[in-house]
């Protein structure tokens, strides 16, 4: 008997503590600190934007080599067809010459 009641007035004391440091506990308060997440996402969106800028740029870069390289190719086509057309008419007067003198 006398072992209970050691062991009930330990349990006690015990709750009396957990009592005083759950009182200490009731009048603390967080607050979330988010500031740091803030930052965080303010310099991947940075960084992001950054990046989007630079991948337009390149995009309108390709597109203004690419029209170049269309105008290139339409500008060789006219010289080859008109070298060809020149060709024609050289061979054609050639041989013209050649059937007057034979």
């Amino acid at each position: 008997m006398e072992l209970f009641t050691v062991e009930l007035d330990g349990f006690k004391r015990s709750l009396d503590k957990l009592e005083k440091l759950t009182k200490n506990v009731d009048g603390i308060k967080i607050s979330p600190n988010t500031s740091q997440i803030k930052y965080l996402l303010k310099e991947h969106l940075d960084s992001e934007k950054a990046k989007s800028s630079w991948i337009h740029e390149s995009v309108l870069n390709m597109e203004k080599g690419i029209s170049m390289a269309r105008m290139v190719l339409k500008l060789q086509f006219w010289l080859q067809h008109a070298t060809w057309l020149m060709s024609l008419v050289i061979i054609g007067y050639l041989s013209g010459l050649s059937g007057l003198y034979n």
